[in-house]
């Protein structure tokens, strides 16, 4: 059976996936800040939004249905993205440290620090992957117990980093420390809608879209001004330069704002032709936000070599110049299009060719 789709979830998931291709490039100033204050919390929250833990007879189903959907992806994409990059790195002559260790990493994932180098997005993946395993136990355990173990997970994961002096002296196979701190998020997005649903949810905003802007202004105000007060946080590379439940509610802010702002134009139903485009490539961008998470390390890497040559400047300048990103930017969701295209195209060909048992005509 299909799952079924909510515009406002795809909305959120493709404005979001967007929001994490552009803070890779442009990786100073203040949409930076803001966009790390949670763009990965919220992938773990519309996450939890999607769990129905009835839907499984058992854990094998679950865990069966889960590794096919997350890490079978997860390996091919890794190990087609370690092939460019061994290859890339191999004729350009660049001195590396080791072209084994990163692969090794595809089956390890200790996070986006200096171990995946080959593509650094991919941690969240196995770490999700991690975070739905745990949520699944402790989802039995009732609502309000279930909260209090989610909450109290990542606060033994921040005694953890204060004991090692802020960090952990080693970082976790498959981001087990930032599965811990995923898990509030997960649940509160799963709890969220087992408690007022897809539905009603919608509906409520829907029905004071004025109330709802005003809120989301407000909110938004305030997510800019504790970006910009309070240190920079990555889940990935487990580097927390605030206090751990600064990070947490800051991320909750940004994520209320997202999927606030992603209800209101969902509802949006009279609007121009250009307005109905964009919200339409948001829809896409969300339901293929797993392929350009996986994509855009590699494909962005290259875009801003080729807009450096051109610009006749350092990768670097890319990087902090706003006009030299926005075309970066462009470039790399443009080869993500067309390789996912390429894609579909031929998992549709294979599945048609199988159920026909036929060869086309050469």
């Amino acid at each position: 059976m299909e799952k079924q789709r909510f515009d406002y979830i795809d909305i959120a998931r493709g404005l979001g996936i967007l929001m994490v291709v552009w803070a890779h490039i442009m990786v100073t100033g203040w949409t930076h800040r803001m966009i790390y204050a949670f763009h990965m919390p919220l992938f773990f929250f519309l996450s939890g939004m999607m769990f129905k833990k009835e839907k499984y007879a058992s854990f094998i189903d679950f865990f069966a249905h889960r590794a096919k959907r997350l890490l079978i992806p997860y390996v091919i994409y890794s190990l087609a993205t370690w092939a460019f990059w061994a290859v890339f790195r191999y004729v350009r002559h660049d001195e590396v440290e080791s072209y084994l260790m990163p692969l090794l990493q595809t089956f390890i994932s200790q996070g986006s620090g200096s171990f995946m180098v080959h593509n650094s997005a991919l941690w969240f993946i196995p770490c999700l992957f991690l975070t739905e395993i745990f949520y699944f136990f402790l989802c039995k355990s009732g609502r309000m117990w279930c909260m209090v173990l989610c909450f109290g997970c990542p606060t033994l994961s921040f005694l953890l980093g204060n004991a090692f002096g802020g960090s952990y002296w080693f970082t976790p196979p498959w981001n087990a420390d930032a599965a811990l701190i995923a898990l509030p998020f997960y649940a509160v997005g799963n709890l969220l809608i087992a408690e007022i649903g897809h539905a009603r949810l919608a509906a409520r905003v829907a029905g004071g879209k004025s109330i709802a802007f005003f809120v989301l202004l407000c909110a938004t105000a305030l997510l800019c001004w504790t970006s910009m007060s309070f240190g920079e946080c990555s889940m990935g590379s487990s580097s927390y330069q605030c206090s751990g439940w600064i990070f947490i509610s800051r991320a909750f802010l940004g994520i209320f704002c997202l999927v606030l702002f992603s209800l209101i134009i969902g509802n949006l139903h009279s609007v121009n032709r250009f307005v109905k485009s964009i919200i339409d490539y948001f829809k896409w961008a969300g339901k293929k936000s797993l392929d350009i998470m996986c994509l855009h390390i590699p494909l962005k890497g290259i875009c801003m070599i080729a807009v450096a040559l051109v610009a006749k400047v350092t990768v670097g300048s890319v990087s902090e110049n706003y006009l030299y990103s926005t075309v970066a930017f462009a470039l790399t969701m443009a080869a993500s299009w067309i390789i996912i295209m390429m894609i579909d195209r031929f998992l549709k060909f294979k599945t048609r060719i199988c159920e026909t048992n036929e060869y086309p005509d050469i």
